[in-house]
């Protein structure tokens, strides 16, 4: 009958092909392939909601101070708008400098991490927020000129959000850019207020005190995080990244492109030598102090 040729039709065709898909029991889906990159999208890097905050609240901050520097008799009137910059410019830093250290000396997740391609929520949201601090500070540099519009100062900031955007898209050295974008970054508000104290005279007259102290505590925070806890985390940064440049299969490296790695390499050994040529330059600024040439100070003042 009916239900019997069924039967055999069905055992003919399990013996000759095996059974089809859908009759399986407990086979698994095919496995998908592998993503071309571990993390966010360049269009979700932007639109973050902490990437927009933090562009917002800075631009709204410098728009304000800059109104409040501006009347008369400020000790910012000279240059509102540099000097609106750089208080709002020290907010972002003095967090991640917080984040930092406070994680990195202190967090026993980060030793559990990987530290390559491992992906944390606080290494995460630090370049987030490093991401919006570049966005603003980019074109705000740009717009207010000066020293600050210098193509020194440009690259460095664009090469910054650009190694943020590779570290976010690829998740990579994440664990890294809590040390590079958090702990070195002791020492930025300090420079920013030594830069506040020499280009406003009244400012830095009504704080001397502060004023002296603000330039050894930046020392201080340099040699310490620039020069010597940079050293062993940038020895452990490239002895895991220099074999990447090893590996041929893109899967290997989870989608990472061996120019980014070469990049990566590339801007931390030029980050590296700058950090030593501002650290001979602190040097030098010790020494004349220490001998009592005060040449470079009347130069300064003259230059303010």
């Amino acid at each position: 009958g009916g239900p019997t040729f069924s039967r055999h039709l069905e055992g003919f065709c399990v013996r000759a092909m095996g059974p089809p898909l859908f009759w399986r029991q407990g086979a698994p889906p095919p496995s998908p392939p592998p993503p071309a990159f571990l993390g966010m999208t360049y269009a979700e890097i932007v639109t973050d909601p902490i990437v927009f905050s933090v562009f917002t609240s800075m631009l709204v901050i410098w728009l304000a101070l800059r109104a409040a520097f501006r009347r008369p008799g400020s000790w910012f009137a000279r240059r509102p708008a540099f000097a609106a910059h750089g208080f709002t410019f020290c907010l972002p830093f003095v967090y991640l400098a917080a984040k930092g250290i406070l994680h990195w000396f202190g967090d026993p997740s980060l030793l559990d991490m990987d530290r390559k391609f491992g992906t944390h929520p606080v290494a995460k949201s630090m370049s987030l927020v490093m991401v919006g601090t570049q966005l603003y500070d980019i074109p705000s540099s740009l717009l207010i000129g000066g020293e600050l519009a210098s193509p020194t100062f440009v690259a460095h900031h664009v090469t910054v959000l650009l190694l943020c955007f590779f570290a976010l898209h690829y998740q990579f050295a994440l664990y890294y850019g809590v040390y590079f974008m958090g702990v070195i970054e002791l020492s930025t508000p300090l420079l920013v207020f030594v830069d506040l104290f020499r280009e406003n005279p009244k400012f830095a007259q009504a704080f001397h005190r502060t004023n002296e102290l603000v330039r050894i505590l930046f020392a201080l925070a340099f040699f310490a995080v620039r020069i010597v806890l940079w050293i062993p985390v940038s020895l452990s940064f490239w002895r895991d990244t220099l074999p990447l440049l090893t590996l041929q299969h893109p899967q290997a490296r989870h989608g990472l492109p061996l120019p980014i790695v070469a990049f990566w390499l590339f801007v931390h050994l030029g980050l590296t030598c700058l950090q030593w040529h501002w650290g001979i330059m602190i040097l030098k600024a010790i020494y004349y102090m220490a001998i009592g040439d005060t040449s470079a100070r009347e130069r300064e003042a003259k230059g303010a």
